[in-house]
């Protein structure tokens, strides 16, 4: 799975976004746990700097706490994790189940 959020840091906002729909309201994990508490704190670390439309979005606390459980997701989030999700199911696995690079 391609990850712009390890090069552009504003992308971290919709995936996080994205990831949070998928796991709390969808029951599908797209990343390790370790990668999304990766994420929470680079978004803390970076916030005075992140730019992006859905940035009021996100709860600090919830990012404090490492979850997005609490949060209020627009369509173009769900959509966008949802197909998120079906591309994640397309990928090819290699034998020991993980994704293919």
């Amino acid at each position: 799975m391609i990850k712009p959020y390890l090069k552009n840091i504003n992308m971290l906002v919709p995936y996080y976004l994205m990831y949070s729909y998928a796991y709390y309201t969808e029951g599908e994990s797209l990343i390790e746990d370790t990668e999304f508490d990766q994420m929470c704190e680079d978004l803390l670390e970076k916030w005075d700097t992140i730019t992006h439309w859905h940035k009021h979005l996100i709860d600090l606390d919830s990012l404090r706490a490492g979850t997005g459980y609490a949060l209020q997701y627009p369509n173009r989030v769900k959509y966008a994790a949802i197909e998120l999700m079906k591309q994640h199911h397309e990928s090819p696995k290699n034998e020991n189940g993980n994704e293919n690079k």
